[in-house]
Protein backbone atom coordinates (compact mmCIF):
# COMPACT_ATOMS: atom_id res chain seq x y z
CA UNK A 1 0.00 0.00 0.00
CA UNK A 2 1.78 3.22 -0.58
CA UNK A 3 1.92 6.46 1.58
CA UNK A 4 -0.91 8.14 0.32
CA UNK A 5 -3.30 5.23 0.80
CA UNK A 6 -1.44 4.68 4.66
CA UNK A 7 -2.51 8.89 5.04
CA UNK A 8 -6.16 8.51 4.43
CA UNK A 9 -6.87 5.32 6.14
CA UNK A 10 -5.27 6.90 9.08
CA UNK A 11 -7.49 10.13 9.25
CA UNK A 12 -10.61 8.32 8.63
CA UNK A 13 -9.85 6.03 11.66
CA UNK A 14 -9.16 8.97 13.80
CA UNK A 15 -12.33 11.13 12.72
CA UNK A 16 -14.48 7.57 13.66
CA UNK A 17 -13.03 7.48 16.84
CA UNK A 18 -13.51 11.27 17.38
CA UNK A 19 -17.56 10.50 16.42
CA UNK A 20 -17.90 7.45 18.78
CA UNK A 21 -16.22 9.45 21.63
CA UNK A 22 -18.60 12.20 21.06
CA UNK A 23 -21.69 9.77 21.63
CA UNK A 24 -20.26 8.06 24.74
CA UNK A 25 -19.80 11.33 26.26
CA UNK A 26 -23.40 12.45 25.23
CA UNK A 27 -25.20 9.49 27.12
CA UNK A 28 -23.27 10.06 30.25
CA UNK A 29 -24.41 13.46 30.63
CA UNK A 30 -27.84 12.58 30.13
CA UNK A 31 -27.60 10.16 32.57
CA UNK A 32 -26.61 12.29 35.17
CA UNK A 33 -28.48 15.12 34.46
CA UNK A 34 -31.80 13.86 36.65
CA UNK A 35 -29.27 13.07 39.82
CA UNK A 36 -28.78 16.77 39.98
CA UNK A 37 -32.01 18.05 39.77
CA UNK A 38 -34.36 18.38 42.91
CA UNK A 39 -37.38 16.22 43.30
CA UNK A 40 -40.67 17.66 42.52
CA UNK A 41 -42.23 16.88 45.51
CA UNK A 42 -39.95 18.61 48.20
CA UNK A 43 -41.10 22.07 48.97
CA UNK A 44 -38.79 25.33 49.64
CA UNK A 45 -39.81 26.38 53.70
CA UNK A 46 -39.27 29.50 55.32
CA UNK A 47 -38.20 30.23 58.62
CA UNK A 48 -40.60 33.15 60.80
CA UNK A 49 -40.87 33.77 64.04
CA UNK A 50 -44.42 33.30 66.48
CA UNK A 51 -45.56 33.54 69.60
CA UNK A 52 -48.47 30.69 70.86
CA UNK A 53 -51.53 33.71 71.69
CA UNK A 54 -54.19 32.56 74.11
CA UNK A 55 -57.46 34.27 74.32
CA UNK A 56 -58.63 36.20 77.30
CA UNK A 57 -61.94 37.50 78.60
CA UNK A 58 -61.94 40.99 78.22
CA UNK A 59 -64.45 43.30 78.81
CA UNK A 60 -65.41 45.33 75.58
CA UNK A 61 -65.62 49.07 76.52
CA UNK A 62 -67.57 51.69 74.48
CA UNK A 63 -66.31 55.33 73.85
CA UNK A 64 -68.83 57.96 74.31
CA UNK A 65 -68.65 61.09 74.21
CA UNK A 66 -70.48 63.23 76.55
CA UNK A 67 -71.22 66.72 78.79
CA UNK A 68 -71.49 67.08 82.30
CA UNK A 69 -74.81 68.47 83.14
CA UNK A 70 -76.46 69.28 87.04
CA UNK A 71 -78.40 66.48 88.69
CA UNK A 72 -81.22 68.89 88.80
CA UNK A 73 -82.22 72.22 88.05
CA UNK A 74 -84.75 73.95 89.90
CA UNK A 75 -86.61 77.72 89.94
CA UNK A 76 -87.34 78.37 93.46
CA UNK A 77 -90.38 80.46 93.40
CA UNK A 78 -92.27 82.33 95.63
CA UNK A 79 -95.68 81.15 97.02
CA UNK A 80 -96.78 84.59 98.68
CA UNK A 81 -96.91 88.02 97.42
CA UNK A 82 -94.93 90.91 98.96
CA UNK A 83 -91.70 92.82 98.49
CA UNK A 84 -88.26 91.22 99.08
CA UNK A 85 -86.09 93.15 101.67
CA UNK A 86 -83.52 90.34 101.85
CA UNK A 87 -81.33 88.46 99.01
CA UNK A 88 -79.13 86.57 100.83
CA UNK A 89 -79.13 83.94 98.16
CA UNK A 90 -76.37 85.52 95.70
CA UNK A 91 -75.37 84.44 91.73
CA UNK A 92 -72.84 81.73 92.04
CA UNK A 93 -73.26 81.17 96.00
CA UNK A 94 -73.12 77.41 97.30
CA UNK A 95 -75.89 77.42 99.70
CA UNK A 96 -77.33 73.77 101.69
CA UNK A 97 -80.69 72.74 102.37
CA UNK A 98 -82.81 75.27 104.47
CA UNK A 99 -80.40 78.74 103.62
CA UNK A 100 -82.49 81.42 103.04
CA UNK A 101 -82.73 82.45 99.65
CA UNK A 102 -84.97 85.74 99.51
CA UNK A 103 -87.01 87.19 102.69
CA UNK A 104 -90.40 88.50 101.68
CA UNK A 105 -91.93 91.53 103.99
CA UNK A 106 -94.10 90.14 106.83
CA UNK A 107 -96.69 92.81 106.07
CA UNK A 108 -99.96 91.89 108.06
CA UNK A 109 -99.12 88.37 108.34
CA UNK A 110 -97.36 88.48 111.97
CA UNK A 111 -100.58 89.80 113.31
CA UNK A 112 -102.82 87.60 111.56
CA UNK A 113 -100.60 84.66 113.15
CA UNK A 114 -100.81 86.11 116.50
CA UNK A 115 -104.45 86.93 115.71
CA UNK A 116 -105.49 83.33 114.81
CA UNK A 117 -103.51 82.05 117.76
CA UNK A 118 -105.08 84.28 120.28
CA UNK A 119 -108.51 82.45 118.65
CA UNK A 120 -107.59 79.64 118.66
CA UNK A 121 -107.37 79.40 122.63
CA UNK A 122 -110.60 80.95 123.34
CA UNK A 123 -112.20 78.37 120.60
CA UNK A 124 -110.13 75.07 123.03
CA UNK A 125 -111.96 77.13 126.44
CA UNK A 126 -114.77 77.58 124.66
CA UNK A 127 -115.24 73.69 123.78
CA UNK A 128 -113.71 72.44 127.56
CA UNK A 129 -116.42 74.08 128.82
CA UNK A 130 -119.07 72.49 127.16
CA UNK A 131 -118.05 69.31 126.88
CA UNK A 132 -117.41 69.50 131.13
CA UNK A 133 -121.48 70.89 131.06
CA UNK A 134 -122.05 67.63 128.13
CA UNK A 135 -120.35 65.32 130.54
CA UNK A 136 -122.25 66.33 133.54
CA UNK A 137 -125.71 66.55 131.45
CA UNK A 138 -126.13 70.33 131.60
CA UNK A 139 -125.15 70.95 127.72
CA UNK A 140 -126.92 69.77 124.21
CA UNK A 141 -124.65 67.51 122.33
CA UNK A 142 -125.71 70.18 119.49
CA UNK A 143 -124.03 73.00 120.88
CA UNK A 144 -121.07 70.30 121.46
CA UNK A 145 -120.66 69.82 118.41
CA UNK A 146 -120.27 73.36 117.42
CA UNK A 147 -117.91 74.29 119.65
CA UNK A 148 -115.56 71.59 118.60
CA UNK A 149 -116.30 72.80 115.18
CA UNK A 150 -115.30 76.31 115.78
CA UNK A 151 -112.06 74.76 117.83
CA UNK A 152 -111.35 72.87 114.03
CA UNK A 153 -111.52 75.73 112.58
CA UNK A 154 -109.57 77.92 114.75
CA UNK A 155 -106.55 75.41 114.39
CA UNK A 156 -106.82 75.59 110.34
CA UNK A 157 -106.70 79.41 110.45
CA UNK A 158 -103.76 79.39 112.63
CA UNK A 159 -102.26 76.97 110.57
CA UNK A 160 -102.88 78.70 107.82
CA UNK A 161 -101.40 81.65 109.66
CA UNK A 162 -98.58 79.91 110.28
CA UNK A 163 -97.18 79.06 106.61
CA UNK A 164 -98.13 82.25 105.35
CA UNK A 165 -95.69 83.91 108.03
CA UNK A 166 -92.83 81.23 107.13
CA UNK A 167 -93.25 81.27 103.29
CA UNK A 168 -91.79 84.86 103.66
CA UNK A 169 -88.66 83.10 104.06
CA UNK A 170 -87.90 80.98 100.75
CA UNK A 171 -85.46 78.96 101.48
CA UNK A 172 -82.91 76.26 99.43
CA UNK A 173 -84.54 72.96 98.87
CA UNK A 174 -80.99 70.66 98.41
CA UNK A 175 -77.84 71.13 98.77
CA UNK A 176 -76.70 73.26 95.16
CA UNK A 177 -74.99 76.44 93.54
CA UNK A 178 -77.19 79.47 92.68
CA UNK A 179 -76.60 79.64 88.87
CA UNK A 180 -78.90 82.70 88.67
CA UNK A 181 -80.73 85.98 90.45
CA UNK A 182 -83.49 87.56 88.61
CA UNK A 183 -85.08 88.98 91.05
CA UNK A 184 -83.58 91.97 93.49
CA UNK A 185 -83.62 93.67 96.79
CA UNK A 186 -87.24 95.81 96.42
CA UNK A 187 -88.88 94.07 93.85
CA UNK A 188 -92.46 92.63 94.21
CA UNK A 189 -93.27 88.96 94.10
CA UNK A 190 -96.02 87.70 93.01
CA UNK A 191 -96.67 83.88 93.60
CA UNK A 192 -94.95 81.88 91.30
CA UNK A 193 -92.16 84.43 90.67
CA UNK A 194 -88.93 83.51 90.72
CA UNK A 195 -86.55 84.00 93.54
CA UNK A 196 -83.42 82.03 92.15
CA UNK A 197 -82.43 79.26 90.40
CA UNK A 198 -80.71 76.52 92.09
CA UNK A 199 -78.59 73.80 90.30
CA UNK A 200 -77.40 70.71 92.32
CA UNK A 201 -73.83 69.60 91.10
CA UNK A 202 -73.23 66.95 93.74
CA UNK A 203 -73.95 63.94 92.61
CA UNK A 204 -73.35 65.66 88.93
CA UNK A 205 -74.35 63.95 85.58
CA UNK A 206 -72.96 63.29 82.58
CA UNK A 207 -75.21 62.75 79.49
CA UNK A 208 -74.40 61.24 76.42
CA UNK A 209 -75.81 59.41 73.16
CA UNK A 210 -75.44 55.80 72.35
CA UNK A 211 -76.28 54.03 69.26
CA UNK A 212 -79.13 52.02 68.52
CA UNK A 213 -76.85 48.73 68.11
CA UNK A 214 -74.74 48.96 71.53
CA UNK A 215 -77.83 50.31 73.58
CA UNK A 216 -78.72 46.39 74.46
CA UNK A 217 -75.52 45.56 75.68
CA UNK A 218 -75.51 48.10 78.62
CA UNK A 219 -76.67 47.76 82.21
CA UNK A 220 -77.66 50.00 84.68
CA UNK A 221 -75.41 50.25 87.90
CA UNK A 222 -72.36 49.25 85.48
CA UNK A 223 -68.87 51.51 86.46
CA UNK A 224 -68.24 53.55 83.86
CA UNK A 225 -64.61 55.39 83.51
CA UNK A 226 -65.14 59.79 82.69
CA UNK A 227 -62.18 61.31 81.72
CA UNK A 228 -62.97 65.37 81.92
CA UNK A 229 -61.54 67.59 78.91
CA UNK A 230 -58.61 69.10 81.68
CA UNK A 231 -57.67 65.09 82.19
CA UNK A 232 -59.20 64.57 85.62
CA UNK A 233 -61.09 60.86 85.66
CA UNK A 234 -63.30 59.94 87.59
CA UNK A 235 -65.57 56.75 87.87
CA UNK A 236 -69.46 56.49 88.04
CA UNK A 237 -72.35 54.29 87.53
CA UNK A 238 -74.97 54.36 84.26
CA UNK A 239 -78.02 55.71 85.87
CA UNK A 240 -80.60 56.21 83.09
CA UNK A 241 -80.72 54.44 79.87
CA UNK A 242 -83.14 55.71 77.05
CA UNK A 243 -86.37 53.56 75.68
CA UNK A 244 -86.69 56.07 72.78
CA UNK A 245 -84.12 56.85 70.20
CA UNK A 246 -83.58 60.43 68.82
CA UNK A 247 -85.56 61.07 65.72
CA UNK A 248 -83.02 62.53 63.22
CA UNK A 249 -80.02 60.38 65.01
CA UNK A 250 -81.44 56.92 66.52
CA UNK A 251 -79.19 57.72 69.16
CA UNK A 252 -80.49 56.44 72.74
CA UNK A 253 -79.77 59.29 75.90
CA UNK A 254 -77.88 57.79 78.85
CA UNK A 255 -76.96 59.43 82.02
CA UNK A 256 -74.02 58.27 83.88
CA UNK A 257 -74.04 59.31 87.36
CA UNK A 258 -70.14 60.60 89.34
CA UNK A 259 -70.09 62.08 93.01
CA UNK A 260 -68.71 65.33 92.99
CA UNK A 261 -67.73 66.28 96.36
CA UNK A 262 -66.53 69.75 96.76
CA UNK A 263 -68.50 70.92 93.87
CA UNK A 264 -65.01 70.16 91.84
CA UNK A 265 -67.08 69.02 88.33
CA UNK A 266 -68.46 71.95 86.79
CA UNK A 267 -71.71 71.95 84.22
CA UNK A 268 -70.79 71.67 81.03
CA UNK A 269 -67.52 70.01 80.61
CA UNK A 270 -66.64 67.86 77.69
CA UNK A 271 -66.13 63.79 78.86
CA UNK A 272 -65.20 60.98 76.98
CA UNK A 273 -66.84 57.93 78.83
CA UNK A 274 -65.91 54.42 78.45
CA UNK A 275 -68.97 52.51 79.20
CA UNK A 276 -68.80 48.20 79.71
CA UNK A 277 -70.85 46.77 76.59
CA UNK A 278 -70.03 42.76 77.76
CA UNK A 279 -67.17 40.62 77.40
CA UNK A 280 -65.81 38.83 74.38
CA UNK A 281 -62.83 36.36 74.14
CA UNK A 282 -60.17 38.77 72.68
CA UNK A 283 -56.31 38.53 71.54
CA UNK A 284 -53.64 41.44 73.22
CA UNK A 285 -51.70 41.58 70.05
CA UNK A 286 -48.96 44.26 68.67
CA UNK A 287 -50.37 46.36 66.06
CA UNK A 288 -47.35 45.35 64.05
CA UNK A 289 -48.64 42.08 63.52
CA UNK A 290 -51.75 43.15 61.53
CA UNK A 291 -51.60 43.11 57.82
CA UNK A 292 -53.90 43.91 54.59
CA UNK A 293 -55.04 41.04 52.14
CA UNK A 294 -55.38 41.94 48.29
CA UNK A 295 -58.76 43.34 49.02
CA UNK A 296 -57.71 45.63 51.62
CA UNK A 297 -59.14 43.44 54.71
CA UNK A 298 -57.20 43.42 57.88
CA UNK A 299 -56.37 40.82 59.79
CA UNK A 300 -53.01 38.61 61.02
CA UNK A 301 -51.10 35.64 59.62
CA UNK A 302 -51.10 32.73 61.74
CA UNK A 303 -49.54 29.23 60.89
CA UNK A 304 -52.01 25.92 60.87
CA UNK A 305 -52.18 22.59 62.30
CA UNK A 306 -50.11 21.84 58.66
CA UNK A 307 -47.37 24.24 59.38
CA UNK A 308 -48.73 26.21 56.59
CA UNK A 309 -49.02 30.38 56.64
CA UNK A 310 -53.20 31.28 57.24
CA UNK A 311 -54.51 34.96 56.69
CA UNK A 312 -57.15 35.03 59.68
CA UNK A 313 -59.67 38.89 59.01
CA UNK A 314 -60.15 40.11 62.44
CA UNK A 315 -61.59 42.97 64.30
CA UNK A 316 -59.56 45.83 66.94
CA UNK A 317 -61.95 45.96 69.89
CA UNK A 318 -59.90 48.32 72.30
CA UNK A 319 -56.66 50.15 72.01
CA UNK A 320 -53.88 50.40 75.11
CA UNK A 321 -50.33 51.45 75.47
CA UNK A 322 -49.39 47.41 76.07
CA UNK A 323 -50.89 46.70 72.94
CA UNK A 324 -55.04 46.21 70.57
CA UNK A 325 -57.62 43.90 71.22
CA UNK A 326 -58.59 41.76 68.35
CA UNK A 327 -61.32 39.65 68.10
CA UNK A 328 -62.08 36.79 65.41
CA UNK A 329 -59.15 34.63 66.29
CA UNK A 330 -59.59 31.16 67.74
CA UNK A 331 -59.03 30.68 71.65
CA UNK A 332 -55.02 29.52 71.02
CA UNK A 333 -53.40 30.04 67.91
CA UNK A 334 -49.03 30.50 66.57
CA UNK A 335 -49.98 34.01 65.70
CA UNK A 336 -46.57 34.95 63.18
CA UNK A 337 -44.79 38.03 64.38
CA UNK A 338 -42.03 38.49 62.17
CA UNK A 339 -41.70 37.44 58.75
CA UNK A 340 -45.47 38.08 58.12
CA UNK A 341 -45.16 40.08 55.48
CA UNK A 342 -42.87 37.86 53.47
CA UNK A 343 -45.21 34.66 53.35
CA UNK A 344 -48.90 33.71 51.60
CA UNK A 345 -51.57 32.13 52.54
CA UNK A 346 -50.75 28.27 52.09
CA UNK A 347 -47.17 28.32 52.56
CA UNK A 348 -44.89 26.06 54.35
CA UNK A 349 -42.80 27.76 57.29
CA UNK A 350 -40.88 26.42 60.31
CA UNK A 351 -41.40 28.49 63.17
CA UNK A 352 -39.12 29.89 65.68
CA UNK A 353 -40.75 30.65 69.15
CA UNK A 354 -38.04 32.57 70.85
CA UNK A 355 -38.74 35.83 72.26
CA UNK A 356 -37.25 38.83 70.67
CA UNK A 357 -36.09 39.80 73.97
CA UNK A 358 -34.56 36.76 74.52
CA UNK A 359 -32.87 37.08 71.10
CA UNK A 360 -31.63 40.52 72.24
CA UNK A 361 -29.99 38.82 75.81
CA UNK A 362 -28.29 36.69 73.82
CA UNK A 363 -26.61 38.86 71.55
Amino acid sequence: MSNKHLVVSFFIAAMTIWVLSGSWSTSVVEANEPAQRLSPAVEETILVRATRSVAGNQTLLLNVRGQTNANRTVQVKSEISGKIIDLPGEKGRFVEKGDLLCRVAEDARLNEYTQAKAELESAKLEYNGFLDLNQRGLQSEILLAKAKARLERSKTNTQNARLALARTNIVAPFNGIVSSQPSEVGDFLSPGSICVSLMEIDPILVTGQVAEKNIGQMSLSDNVTVRLINGDSYVGKVSYIGHSPDSDTRTFPIEVTIDNPGTSIRAGLTADMQVPVGSEQVHLISPASLVLDDTGVIGVRIVDLNSKVEFVPVEVVNEKPEGIWIKGLPNTVNLITVGHEEVSDGQLVNIDFTPITELATLR
